[in-house]
């Protein structure tokens, strides 16, 4: 690498500016991965936490598409479930979004209804006569435990407080299956079914039986979401590569001439692409890194105010990802430049 290390040093601003462009990129898009991430977790923290050790979601879906907006569990529907060989455990949960009451103050938030003894994921509370209601939502409204809350109509007393889980950006409010049952004035007795063990009835009519992500796609907003963020990741890859390539080629066409004297001076295509590649990765290092050390940073305080995550993959996912298509752009530049004959760059050059 000593062509490399020389330009590197010779024409430290041109490299500083390709560096600083590569780590603006990089930057870009670990503040994107880490809010797609966060949204994500806003939408499905709570589906997420019920599901965790591998329960199944049975959905009633007359069009063959799950979807909680739609979903109704009925009691034959239940108990048919409960009778099946396999099935180790069915919990019926309701799921609706409504407005929480108190004090004269309001708040809007999920409401999950479990069956009574059932424990909350993530605490140690267990499901009861009455709600266990967020800290958020609690804060806002002013309630504690004792208290008495509107659900959607229905009076419910706070049995505590617990932390924060979400569902479709919502804080989720816990009670049990009697009481959502009234406050969403839904005809059945559940959403869906929470379905553990190897159960699979014969005569599923219009039921739909899915995976943790199976559910996530069912939540209609999460869905939406995340394929618009995911798109905004990918076209600014493209970008990124477009751009990276772009500065390479014109950099590396910079330096034909001194490639062709090395040529005729003895050195392989292998040692020129080496040495060109070697450059490029050590530039786009320096860009990457910086670009995802202030991303990381400007995550964790951003967190505090937005749904934000800051995780390896979110840092460190993008900054692969680049440093990678920049190794691929650096290749793809170098590759023609090698095939210069010798013998014009002489010329030139005499």
């Amino acid at each position: 690498m000593f062509l490399g290390l020389r330009d590197i040093r010779s024409a430290g601003g041109r490299f500083a500016l390709i560096a600083s462009v590569v780590g603006l990129i990089t930057l870009l898009i670990v503040m994107l991965t880490g809010l797609t991430q966060g949204l994500g977790a806003r939408n499905t923290a709570a589906l997420e936490a019920l599901g965790k050790d591998g329960a199944k979601f049975v959905f009633t879906a007359p069009t063959g598409e799950a979807s909680f907006s739609s979903s109704e569990i009925s009691q034959e529907i239940l108990d048919k479930w409960k009778d099946t060989a396999g099935a180790e455990n069915v919990t019926p949960l309701g799921v609706n979004q409504t407005r929480i009451e108190s004090n004269d103050r309001a708040d809007a938030a999920a409401v999950m209804g479990l069956p009574v003894g059932t424990q909350v994921e993530g605490s140690t509370a267990t499901i009861g006569e009455g709600a266990l209601v967020p800290k958020s939502v609690a804060d806002k409204i002013e309630i504690n435990a004792g208290d008495t809350l509107n659900i959607g109509g229905v009076a419910v007393k706070v049995d505590g407080v617990v932390d924060d889980t979400y569902y479709s950006h919502s804080s989720v409010v816990w009670v049990n299956s009697e009481v959502w049952k009234k406050e969403s004035h839904s005809p059945g007795i559940a959403t869906v079914l929470l379905v553990r063990g190897d159960a699979q009835p014969q005569d599923l009519k219009n039921e739909k039986v899915t995976d943790l992500k199976g559910a996530f796609a069912a939540l209609a907003s999460y869905k939406s979401e995340q394929s618009s963020l995911k798109s905004m990741q990918g076209f600014l890859y493209a970008i990124s590569a477009l751009v990276t390539v772009s500065f390479l080629t014109v950099w590396t066409l910079q330096r034909t001439r001194d490639i062709a004297v090395l040529t005729a001076l003895g050195a392989s295509k292998r040692y020129l692409l080496k040495d060109a590649i070697g450059q490029a990765a050590i530039v786009l290092a320096i860009g990457v890194t910086a670009g995802a050390a202030v991303g990381a940073i400007l995550g964790l305080i951003v967190s505090q105010v937005v749904p934000f995550e800051v995780s390896v993959l979110s840092v460190l996912g993008p900054a692969v990802g680049i440093w990678l298509l920049g190794l691929v752009g650096s290749f793809v530049a170098v590759r023609n430049v090698t095939k210069v004959d010798p013998h014009i760059a002489l010329g030139a050059a005499a």
